[in-house]
This record gives C-alpha cells, sequence and structure tokens, in this order.
C-alpha cells in the first residue's frame, strides 16, 4: 500500500498536526490454526532489487536506509555495467518491469546460487511484464551477476542489521489475525504465508503470490522500510502504519487473481478510471483493472481494522484518507464488502460476489466525481483582497481564507507555489476563526514582490473527514 509520506506525496511544504497513515519464513493453515509467520530478510529480493536499483529503477533507489544505500554503492558500483544490469534496464524500459514485477520474479526462484524457477514461466508467470522468453534470458545473467558481484559476501556481511531487523519487525507482525483471510475471502486449502523485510525497497510494499502445480499457494507480504534509528539500523514504530501495511500486501494476493478472473464482470471500471486516472497514475496506478484491485484491497483493510474494534473516528479517517488517494468511492466500497459478509450463504466466497462489484463499478461513474466533490469543503473568498489581485497593500499582515464547510482545527497542510521558497509570504502557524470557517495566515509582504502557495487537502478536513479542495492563492503587491 502506497504509504502516505510528506517527502514523497508533498515534496515542497507542508505542516503536519494531524497523524498520517499509511509487515527463514513461516506457515499458516487455514482457519485460526496457524503456526507463526517469521519475518525475514530474503536473499532473493535483495538480490533483484538491487540489480533493478543498479539499473535506474527510481523505486528501488528511495534511500530511506542511507547507511545499507551508501554500502549497496560501493559493493556494487562496478557492476554497474554487467549484462545482468543492461537487461533490467531494457525490460523496465520497454515492458515496465519494476515494482511489484521484480518482486514476483525474486519469490518465484530457488535460493541463490540456483536461482531456478520454482513454476515453469509463463507469459504470466513469473509476472505478464517479464513474458516468458524475458524472464528465461534474463535468469543466466542474473546468476552471472550473483556471482561476479560477489553478493553471497555482501549479504553475509549485512547480516547483524537483518537480524536487527527481523527482531524489532516481529512484534508488529504478532499482530496480524491471518485467520482472517480464509474467513473473509473463503476456504483456500494449502495456503502458506511469508513475511519479507526488503531493505533496499524504501516505502515500496508488494504482495505476490506463487501458485504451484498441484493447486497450492504462497502469499507473501514483501514490506520495505522507511523509518531507522541513528545507528542507521531499521525501526517499524507502530504509528508509522507498518500493521496496516502488512494487512494491505497480503489482500492483494487474494484480490488480484479474482478481479483477473471475474474481469469481464467489470465494464464499468474504464470510465470510473477516466475520472481518476490523474491521481492513480501519480501512485503508478495505470489501468482500471490495477484501480479496482487497490480499491478492494484497500476496503478490506478498512473492514479488517473494522472487525478489530477500531475505533469508529479512526476508520472513518482511513476512509477519508482513500478517498483523498483518488478512491472517491471508496465508503460505498467498504459498505459493499459489510452486504458480502452478511449474505456468506449466498456468496460463500469472494470470487463469488465479485459479479456484484462489477455491477456497482457499472453505476459508478456518472455520479463519482460530482457526489464527492459535494462533501469536500471549497474555499469561496480571500480577505482582504481577492485572490489574483495585482495592487495588494504590503502592509497587510494577515490572510483570511474563507471556505464553505466548517474545518477541522487539528491540522493545517500548505505547499509553496510554482514560485518556490523566495515567494511564499505565510511568516507564522496558521490559525482558524469563525467555529473553522475560516484560515488565518499571518503574512510578511514586500512592495512590488509576487507571491503564491497552495492548500492541499493532506490535512485540511472538513468536521466529517472530508478533504479542502486544492486551492492555489497568487497576488502582487503594489
Amino acid at each position: 500500500m502506497p504509504k502516505v509520506s510528506n517527502s514523497l506525496s508533498f515534496p515542497v511544504f507542508a505542516f503536519f498536526v494531524c497523524s498520517l497513515l499509511y509487515p527463514t519464513h513461516g506457515t499458516c493453515e487455514r482457519g485460526d490454526r496457524h503456526s507463526a509467520v517469521v519475518p525475514h530478510v530474503d536473499e532473493r529480493v535483495e538480490l533483484l532489487s538491487i540489480v533493478f536499483r543498479l539499473a535506474g529503477n527510481s523505486e528501488y533507489n528511495m534511500n530511506t536506509l542511507p547507511a545499507y544505500s551508501a554500502d549497496i554503492e560501493r559493493h556494487f558500483a562496478p557492476y554497474r555495467g554487467r549484462p545482468a544490469v543492461q537487461m533490467a534496464h531494457e525490460l523496465a524500459a520497454k515492458n515496465g518491469v519494476g515494482f511489484d514485477s521484480v518482486m514476483a520474479m525474486a519469490i518465484s526462484l530457488s535460493p541463490p546460487p540456483a536461482l531456478q524457477p520454482l513454476v515453469p514461466f509463463t507469459p504470466a508467470v513469473p509476472h505478464q511484464r517479464w513474458g516468458t522468453s524475458g524472464a528465461e534470458k534474463f535468469l543466466p545473467l542474473l546468476r552471472d551477476f550473483y556471482r561476479d558481484s560477489k553478493f553471497a559476501e555482501f549479504f553475509a556481511a549485512h547480516k547483524v542489521m537483518y537480524r536487527v531487523a527481523e527482531t524489532r519487525f516481529a512484534t508488529t507482525l504478532s499482530l496480524v489475525d491471518f485467520g482472517w483471510y480464509p474467513r473473509f475471502y473463503g476456504e483456500a486449502p494449502g495456503l502458506t504465508y511469508h513475511l519479507i523485510l526488503g531493505m533496499n525497497n524504501g516505502d515500496g510494499n508488494y504482495g505476490p503470490r506463487l501458485v504451484h502445480e498441484d493447486g497450492s499457494m504462497e502469499l507473501f507480504s514483501v514490506i520495505g522500510c522507511w523509518t531507522h534509528d541513528d545507528a542507521g539500523n531499521p525501526t517499524y514504530p507502530p504509528e508509522q502504519e507498518y500493521l496496516a501495511t502488512i494487512i494491505h500486501e497480503f489482500n492483494h494476493s487474494f484480490v488480484n487473481p479474482a478481479v483477473a478472473e471475474h474481469w469481464k464482470d467489470f465494464p464499468g471500471a474504464e470510465p470510473v478510471f477516466a475520472i481518476v486516472q490523474d491521481t492513480m497514475r501519480r501512485w503508478a496506478y495505470g489501468d482500471a483493472q490495477t484501480m479496482v484491485d487497490e480499491s478492494l484491497v484497500r476496503a478490506a483493510v478498512i473492514v479488517y481494522f473494522q472487525e478489530k474494534g477500531e475505533e469508529s473516528g479512526k476508520n472513518l479517517q482511513r476512509i477519508r484518507e482513500e478517498q483523498q488517494h483518488g478512491f472517491l468511492w471508496m465508503d460505498e466500497l467498504v459498505d459493499k464488502l459489510k452486504v458480502y459478509e452478511a449474505q456468506r450463504a449466498l456468496y460463500p466466497t469472494f470470487p463469488s460476489y465479485l459479479p456484484q462489484i462489477g455491477l456497482f463499478y457499472r453505476d459508478l461513474a456518472p455520479r463519482t466525481a460530482t457526489a464527492f466533490a459535494a462533501r469536500c469543503a471549497h474555499v469561496v473568498s480571500l480577505e482582504p483582497f481577492p485572490n489574483h489581485a495585482q495592487d495588494v497593500d504590503a502592509s497587510v499582515r494577515l490572510i483570511t481564507i474563507v471556505v464553505d464547510k466548517r474545518l477541522d482545527s487539528r491540522g493545517y497542510s500548505i505547499n509553496y507555489g510554482a514560485e518556490g521558497s523566495e515567494h511564499y509570504p505565510i511568516s507564522d502557524k496558521p490559525t482558524y476563526g469563525e467555529g473553522g470557517l475560516q484560515i488565518l495566515l499571518p503574512v510578511q509582504l514586500k512592495p512590488n514582490q509576487t507571491y503564491s502557495f497552495v492548500l492541499t487537502p493532506l490535512a485540511f478536513h472538513t468536521q466529517d473527514g472530508y478533504p479542502l479542495e486544492n486551492y492555489t492563492v497568487e497576488f502582487k503587491t503594489r
């Protein structure tokens, strides 16, 4: 699940007073009888992520563990020209191999140095972006890279750090109810769960699965790391939503194949995607099917926490944040999953209910944008001058933003405008007036100067949780 991050989502400028949202292997049997799932660092995951890091994929160059990233650069920089790296670059450029498809390859291979396919490669295995020939041609190059780069030595040299990560993550992982998955999705025999910690994955998290020829499935949650201590070692504080990320990624293993099987029931998804495609693509969700996968996974996470007794305000916050991410219909979709749970005699498994979700998407497009926009807050005016004014008195010390719905006064989020920090006028912490209908912005102005800033929905919310629509303020002093 894409983690909400100030540095990634709002790179220019943002203040927060509100909290932000957004986990050797174990096994889990059906129902509530499961053995412990143990987090571990996997050599295959590190190998594939580092090869695609060297190939230039941005999702594997986040550097959220700076000391580890520096070690990678020192050790592997001489091997950037290796054939495996060159082919990885070509596969990324031509076929879009990256993100989850890289992790799908990792979990489809036997441990190094053999790196043999655990299941036969097909046009869809390990992932459709690889293709059968691409995957088969890449493997011998990967084995050569592993040997020539002395990858085993690098991995062994970092085992102390890996053990720290595994130990610290175990507490968070122990909170997961793995029995919820077969209960929610329907009985699925032969499930095996794996939790892998991706040290080079930044805040990228993935939920691939491996289906064996006998029908048994291995479900993987590959969790990145975006926090560290002063020594550079990974940390996994609960407030950073690592638990929700684990729940999210394992959901993908059930949702994605079910949606793929029933995609013919989703003709209404394309018109919905057309409305929200700009937002979706910022999260690397490039088509309607991915949008449907993600929306169902995120709705299932919300249902999971509801059933675990999460207080209603926190659960509502999850829904509103997903709406801000572009899933404008999240509240209705959560309600649809509740209908599914209430009618399990009629719909014994999640795939059996998907045609009903398809009908939901068919009726969604005509009302998606307008219904959500009507619930959001909007700026209606500025005081003491109108937006885009060209003769503002430089002695003004307070700008008042008037909105049409009362805002929750616990947070604010404001970005620099297009001209950057030199043209940002706000000089102190914003406050609220008129019971939340006004945002009061202290400013320091100079004559004959242009100014701009953007109010964003990240922390400006109505009192019932709907965001403030993005609003850009621009003006010039006389």
